[in-house]
């Protein structure tokens, strides 16, 4: 460069080669630190070369002796201003499910050394600026910041200091086959018959927000993350990083409302811990704002609020600024986040504006691990394990007597993955239509009728009614009767029978003591109660005995059925009962040992599964005259011909579908009863008639050769319907067959062997 009298910094180079010559010590082949120090302006502008000396307050970068980090030879102001201080701690980055040696830095540094030397000396071509990420922790404040090392070998010469060994590439391959087999790498490359002078480079990339951006996504994909304390700890911590606010408080939890328990059971890692407050306690506070506004509320000093349970709780841990952040997805509230410091207005909209990104995966974490939630739920109220099929338990013997032969630990087989791939879904259900709007009418009628009842009784006697206390109970249920007559919203119940048992009770207590007079008229009320609840049960029994009756009559019709259907080819099938009955099935050659599976199999539980959903509808339609409450039933079917794969969660003890391509169908079946006709507001699911759904006209061929065999037969009549139906959430282009049940033809229980045999095989 000095001898280019063109170069731009010609002139500096030729300048600082003479102030060198001036400085013999610094031409040596071995200088000291002592030497450097002795010349620290003369070394600041021999590195100016290197270094960019106008990034010098902008770049983290700096100059080391040959692998030794605590020999600097330079380094910029921003280096020393962020990394270079006392109080900062610097370690290996440790990433997901990594265990780090203690030597870890080292191990890293002797690695580089042998790439260098790959490189350099034998020539190979391989990438010597192997990026990794550090970990700074500023031990005073606590703040975690994540760099990115790379470093710049070019002003590094490497000599020999005895005879070296060629690598063939035998060697080489044995050495890259084995990259964590530090003796077979200084077996081969012997690093004490090298020597390094020079100095190595090394700049630092601030990668904070990227790394704990990555970290908290991988996270939020496990299902555990969200729903243990661990987990709960670890986005904490991670949060704090990306805001560099090493003591802000962080909560979360699932929305189940605030008229609920649940926050005893399920997510609820809140700043005030649970034990404290409950759901009920953040009515009327900036969380019922945020949930209902759907926006961030943000309190920038939380004692200058008005003063109610939850700022209390608050100043007493010593939070004083706050925001609250509501998770949408699709419009809806999955759950809400929150944020809390000691220090008012340290919270800040910036801040909250630095997780926006990770707010909708969040809520996506939340909706899932809630869901995961609600299904351990009800298969718990069911049983407490679900027991193995029969069909799959030679596949559940066999992972037993693996584990038995290699003496491992019972925790293997939990780990072991149980999947049958290659198998048709088979799906149905038989909902009890209008069960919502006939419960709340229930509901209603018996709240309705203690309410009058109680009036009466507190109008009774002119004594009493005059009393003002009595007006104002008067009042009260006045109030109550007209929201009943307006119809109930959530948390309505509750309140108006919390008034009926904590209100009313203990008055009619009293008058029955005090006014002998009044015994009759209250003992006739009392006997309208439930013994055990306490309010009138009337309505309210009748609609669940008849959705009771119902549901046992169609359970035990699908439970007799089946051993029938299984004695023809064996098949997975498992039931459940929500506000009528449901059911999964799969069939397919995986499922079973030692017998051939055969497409003339699949179409006779497809028979099948028609011929009993007559069967039920019949039934039901002869329950019709003994029903309390009338109930009547819809019916549905869920055509998927593509095989799919389903496997054994060990957590929940239960199959679920396998394959994010397949999750289409599970889509499909949790929302297909709302569906709608095209261009109509018409339910596909209509009392008396049976909708068979499918997404191909090739799906649906098979089926009307089973619908002239059921017509034939008198089990429906000929009306069938093609229908096309609106497009779901997650599941577009269906279509359905809509046939309708004959109630008017003879008993077909004896259907003809001969032409059952020749439907299924045609």
């Amino acid at each position: 460069m000095s001898k280019k009298q063109s170069h731009v910094m010609s002139h500096m180079a030729v300048e600082l080669l003479r102030k060198l010559d001036e400085a013999p010590e610094l031409k040596t082949e071995d200088v000291s630190q002592a030497t450097l120090d002795k010349y620290p302006d003369l070394v600041k502008q021999l590195m100016s070369f290197t270094f960019n000396p106008m990034q010098d307050e902008l770049e983290l970068s700096a100059a080391w002796k040959p692998f030794d980090p605590s020999t600097e030879v330079f380094a910029s102001s921003a280096f020393k201003r962020v990394l270079g201080e006392g109080d900062v701690m610097m370690e290996l980055a440790k990433e997901e499910e990594m265990e780090l040696d203690d030597n870890a830095m080292l191990i890293t540094i002797l690695y580089q050394a042998y790439f260098i030397i790959l490189e350099r000396y034998f020539k190979v071509d391989i990438p010597v600026d192997l990026p990794f990420t550090l970990k700074m922790t500023n031990t005073k404040t606590g703040v975690v910041k994540f760099f990115n090392k790379r470093f710049n070998s070019r002003f590094l010469e490497i000599k020999t200091t005895g005879k070296v060994k060629d690598l063939d590439a035998e060697d080489l391959k044995m050495l890259l086959d084995n990259d964590h087999d530090l003796d077979l790498w200084n077996k081969l490359i012997p690093l004490d018959k090298f020597e390094f002078r020079g100095f190595i480079q090394f700049q630092y990339h601030d990668v904070t927000r990227d790394h704990a951006i990555s970290e908290l996504k991988s996270d939020l994909l496990k299902k555990e993350t969200i729903l243990s304390k661990e987990g709960y700890l670890k986005i904490r911590d991670k949060i704090r990083t990306l805001i560099e606010n090493p003591h802000a408080e962080f909560g979360m939890a699932a929305n189940y409302g605030f008229e609920t328990q649940m926050n005893q059971q399920f997510i609820w890692n809140t700043i005030i811990p649970r034990e404290e407050l409950d759901c009920h306690s953040y009515q009327g506070t900036m969380y019922e704002k945020a949930f209902k506004g759907k926006q961030i509320v943000l309190t920038s000093d939380i004692a200058e609020l008005e003063e109610n349970e939850v700022v209390e709780k608050f100043l007493k841990h010593g939070i004083r600024s706050h925001a609250v952040v509501p998770l949408l997805l699709e419009g809806e509230i999955m759950g809400m986040l929150e944020f809390g410091c000691k220090m008012p207005g340290s919270i800040t909209m910036i801040q909250l504006k630095l997780l926006h990104d990770l707010f909708p995966i969040f809520a996506l974490a939340m909706k899932r691990s809630k869901e995961d939630w609600d299904d351990m739920v009800r298969s718990v109220i069911q049983e407490e394990y679900t027991a193995i099929h029969p069909t799959v338990e030679w596949r559940f013997r066999e992972a037993a007597a693996q584990l038995i032969n290699d003496d491992d630990s019972s925790d293997s087989i939990k780990n072991e993955d149980i999947v049958f791939p290659d198998v048709v879904p088979i799906y149905g259900a038989s909902d009890i239509r209008g069960s919502s709007i006939e419960r709340n009418i229930a509901i209603r009628k018996d709240l309705k009728a203690q309410l009058l009842a109680a009036r009466n009784i507190l109008e009774k006697d002119k004594e009493v009614a005059d009393v003002p206390l009595m007006n104002d109970l008067r009042y009260t249920i006045g109030k109550h009767l007209k929201t009943v007559g307006s119809g109930l919203k959530a948390g309505d119940e509750v309140v108006i029978i919390d008034f009926l048992k904590k209100e009313i009770k203990p008055v009619l207590d009293l008058f029955k003591s005090r006014y002998p007079d009044m015994n009759a008229v209250i003992t006739e009320y009392e006997k309208m109660l439930d013994p055990e609840l306490g309010v009138i049960y009337e309505k309210r029994k009748d609609f669940e005995d008849s959705l009771t009756l119902i549901n046992d009559e169609v359970s035990d019709i699908i439970d007799k059925e089946q051993v029938g259907a299984q004695e023809v080819f064996p098949h997975y099938f498992e039931k459940y009962r929500t506000d009528g009955i449901e059911y999964n099935g799969y069939i397919g050659q995986s499922l079973v040992k030692d017998m051939k599976y055969s497409h003339i199999y699949l179409k006779n539980i497809r028979l099948w599964q028609l011929l009993v959903m007559v069967k039920v509808a019949r039934r039901v339609r002869d329950l019709q005259p003994t029903l309390p409450t009338k109930l009547d039933i819809t019916q549905l079917i869920l055509v998927h011909s593509n095989p799919l794969s389903i496997a054994f969660r060990q957590d929940e003890k239960k199959f679920d579908v396998a394959g994010a391509y397949n999750i289409r169908y599970e889509i499909t079946k949790k929302r297909i009863d709302k569906a709608l006709v095209k261009g109509t507001n018409e339910r596909v699911t209509q009392v008396g008639k049976i909708a068979i759904v499918y997404s191909h006209a090739d799906e649906i061929a098979e089926y009307r050769h089973y619908l002239d065999f059921m017509q034939a037969q008198g089990y429906i009549t000929a009306k069938v319907e093609d229908l096309e139906l609106e497009d779901l959430k997650g599941a577009s282009g269906l279509k359905a067959l809509r046939i309708e049940v004959d109630f008017t033809a003879a008993d077909t229980n004896q259907t003809e062997e001969a032409a059952f045999e020749e439907i299924i095989t045609k």
